[in-house]
Parts: structure tokens; C-alpha cells; sequence
């Protein structure tokens, strides 16, 4: 499900961010569960802090990233659409 860009989505507190020989992963020990990382879902995660929209998490990452900027849209959205699913963040 993609968010609207006036949601504002934030950690599940079970979930920590572990970097491992260079690879991050985000951890539920309580329920399990593992989602593999790039740099920019480490990215997306840091800025899910229950302050930012949708909407703001994409325009500070595109600000940040110029290069990318038409890609920076769908690239969060599919982020927090894998993080949606492991239960990572909450709205």
C-alpha cells in the first residue's frame, strides 16, 4: 500500500537498526523479523520519526540527493512500503 504524502510514519519500537560488517539490517528480536537495508531505506528509516510526512521525508532526501531526484519519490515510497509490511513503522 503506498502512503499519502501527508503521512506521517514512524518506528515500531521493537524494531533496532544494526550494522553489520558493513551491512545494515532492521531487527525485531521479539517477533523475528529482518529487513535487509540499502543506504537509502537507512536513510528513510532515520527520518521516520513521527515529525516528518511522507511528503518531507521525499523532499529532504531529494534536496540531499539532486542526482537523484526523480527517482527519490518512488524509491521512498517503495522503502516505507517494505518497512509497511514487516511492520517497521506505523502511521
Amino acid at each position: 500500500m503506498t502512503l499519502g504524502p501527508n503521512s506521517v510514519p514512524r518506528h515500531e519500537p521493537s524494531y533496532r537498526l544494526e550494522v553489520l560488517d558493513g551491512e545494515a539490517l532492521l531487527f525485531d528480536p521479539a517477533n523475528r523479523r529482518l529487513v535487509h537495508c540499502n543506504q537509502t531505506a537507512v536513510l528513510v528509516w532515520r527520518l521516520c520519526d513521527g515529525e516528518r510526512s511522507v511528503q518531507e521525508i521525499i523532499a529532504l532526501l531529494a534536496e540531499a540527493y539532486p542526482e537523484a531526484v526523480a527517482e527519490m519519490a518512488a524509491d521512498v515510497q517503495r522503502v516505507l512500503a517494505q518497512f509497511q509490511e514487516a511492520h517497521a513503522i506505523r502511521l
